[in-house]
């Protein structure tokens, strides 16, 4: 009798495991859907920051603008200016206040959880976090990612979804940092220029290149 009451714990295990497993690739498979629904992409953002410990909160307002693979052009407007333009090779990180600019190659550490998102590059989300979907009502779906490896500077990722646009972007870092970014005004597939995604320092930019200094002319 103990022995099969064993036996059926751990079928029950075995089942409860493989039907996670499928819960898991069937969240992925359907988050890679919403993603892969566009080549280009636009949006107005409210990025909200603060620790879990303080009442502090930091704020900014500004635009994103996205091309497959890797092209992104980042513009908080307010309060602290500042952009991140990469044309998927080279990346620039501009602070107009100290009229600094960063330049460096484009790496994997460079594209970030965000960019690895809106890119749709599922495969390389799926190596590092857990996808899941957590609720779909109405219009509305809501997904969550935890990291595979516990060192990992994201705690949870939460992606939500409104009318297959996605609307907000939390995360949750080790050091109790959370971020929430909401989305409006999306645009599905805008026409960029051509050089929407490239960079030029204002003259007097003082830039900043594998740590060496040179001034913009």
């Amino acid at each position: 009798m103990i022995l099969k009451t064993l036996t059926a714990v751990l079928l029950g295990c075995t089942l409860s495991l493989s039907a996670v497993a499928d819960i898991q690739e069937n969240a992925g498979a359907q988050l890679n859907s919403l993603l892969a629904g566009f080549e280009s992409f636009s949006a107005d953002f409210n990025q909200v920051s603060g620790s879990e410990d303080s009442r502090r909160m930091e704020e900014s307002r500004g635009t994103l603008l996205l091309a497959k693979p890797n092209r992104f052009s980042w513009t908080a407007l307010e309060p602290f200016p500042q952009t991140l333009v990469s044309d998927g090779e080279t990346l620039w990180i501009y602070d107009p206040d100290l009229e600094q600019a960063t330049r460096r190659q484009v790496s994997g550490k460079d594209t970030g959880i965000p960019a690895l998102i809106l890119n749709g590059q599922i495969d390389e989300l799926q190596a590092e976090y857990k996808i899941r979907l957590l609720q779909e009502k109405d219009n509305n779906q809501l997904f969550e990612l935890l990291p595979i490896d516990e060192a990992s500077v994201f705690t949870r990722i939460r992606l939500l979804f409104t009318d297959g646009l996605i609307k907000e972007l939390q995360m949750g870092d080790s050091l109790g940092q959370r971020t929430s970014i909401l989305f409006e005004n999306q645009i599905i597939n805008p026409v960029f220029s051509d050089d929407a995604f490239n960079f030029e320092p204002p003259e007097g930019t003082d830039v900043i290149v594998e740590n060496q200094a040179e001034s913009a002319d």
